[in-house]
């Protein structure tokens, strides 16, 4: 008797077990064309559904294990599509990304049953809003070609913005598109949000739209507001700048001439960033690395990066820059370098006995 209740608890807790896990996308272990042919079977005719991810992505990871196990995930999908998954850095998905020109991650296509592209979805999202972008997706209104279409068929702000926006949500340059758009719109649509935000994402730093942009900053500074506009500037170089500042670009496929950082220093310098903070320097610092004068760079370090605040973490990143280039260095380089953290060790140390001597009137 005791044995028959163990067994009836065990199937309980095996059956519940996999009904949990059913709960979400069951993604089938096919190759793209075994799934093409399921999806072809004409009792159940499906769509397929593509997750194309790889191991170093992160958001590919959290779709994986925080929203597709989720049960409105799987009412939704296993239905209406045969779910499979290819790492596009191994086996059959090096082949599928470039058939479908895969360059974000991740990357859900949408698929018919002869394997050709319906749309499809860039980025994570939450169960319900992802569900909601497959659904506008499979919409033939929102498919590229329609958009496409309906674009060359009238050139305008209504048919430009989605076009752009598909193209740039499926890692395709959007720039002609949103340059034709800034050309021919009206001044309350080319200096909207909408299409301010999705043309500063997508534009390249120095580009001749970019120029063509910058000529009008002082419209894009008062739609979405100065402080905002330099951000999204910043950003498009901050990586890459970095990268330059810390002489490890080849590794990341990231080359820049002496000319090119001169140039993105220059803008940013007339973006008149605080000086308090690591934006207004980190090009200065790639400058004077790329044109491989470190006595400048020493120079300018002692002049105005000592003097940034020493609870930015990225006054830390601009110090391990420096740290960085000793190995490089002269002896008189490197007693210098030694100079700039002596007076920096100094700043905090007058910094600690101010905070302690305001601890101290606090606490009598």
């Amino acid at each position: 008797m005791k044995f028959f209740f163990i067994s009836i608890l065990l199937t309980i807790g095996v059956l519940g077990k996999q009904h949990t896990i059913a709960q979400g996308i069951i993604f089938q272990e096919l190759t793209l064309q075994q799934a093409m042919s399921k999806a072809a079977d004409p009792a159940t005719p499906k769509l397929i559904f593509v997750d194309c991810y790889t191991s170093w992505c992160g958001p590919c990871i959290e779709m994986a294990k925080q929203e597709f196990p989720k049960k409105v995930s799987g009412d939704f999908f296993n239905p209406k599509f045969i779910p499979v998954k290819f790492d596009m850095e191994k086996g059959e998905g090096i082949d599928i990304a470039k058939k479908y020109d895969v360059k974000m991650f991740p990357t859900f296509l949408i698929l018919d049953a002869k394997g050709e592209e319906i749309n499809r979805v860039v980025g994570k999202a939450g169960a319900e809003e992802f569900i909601e972008k497959v659904k506008v997706a499979l919409n033939p209104d929102n498919s590229m070609a329609k958009l496409k279409a309906a674009y060359e068929k009238d050139k305008n702000f209504r048919t430009g913005l989605p076009y752009a926006k598909a193209l740039y949500e499926n890692a395709k340059d959007p720039s002609v598109v949103l340059s034709e758009v800034f050309d021919n719109a009206m001044d309350y649509e080319r200096f909207s949000v909408d299409y301010l935000e999705l043309t500063l994402g997508a534009v390249e730093f120095g580009s001749p739209f970019f120029r063509k942009l910058m000529l009008d900053k002082s419209n894009i500074d008062k739609a979405l507001g100065t402080e905002v506009t330099n951000r999204m500037i910043f950003d498009k170089v901050r990586k890459h700048m970095y990268l330059i500042a810390n002489e490890n670009g080849a590794k990341y496929n990231v080359f820049y001439t002496p000319r090119q950082v001169e140039d993105i220093a220059y803008t940013i310098a007339l973006l008149k960033l605080d000086p308090m903070k690591q934006e207004a320097h980190l090009c200065r610092v790639a400058l004077y690395v790329v044109n491989k004068d470190l006595d400048g760079m020493i120079d300018y370090y002692k002049r105005y990066i000592v003097y940034l605040p020493d609870n930015d973490v990225f006054k830390g990143i601009l110090d391990g820059i420096l740290a960085g280039k000793v190995s490089k260095a002269t002896d008189a380089q490197k007693t210098a370098i030694r100079e700039y953290f002596q007076m920096g060790s100094r700043n905090a140390e007058r910094q600690a006995k101010h905070y302690k001597s305001q601890l101290e009137s606090i606490s009598k």
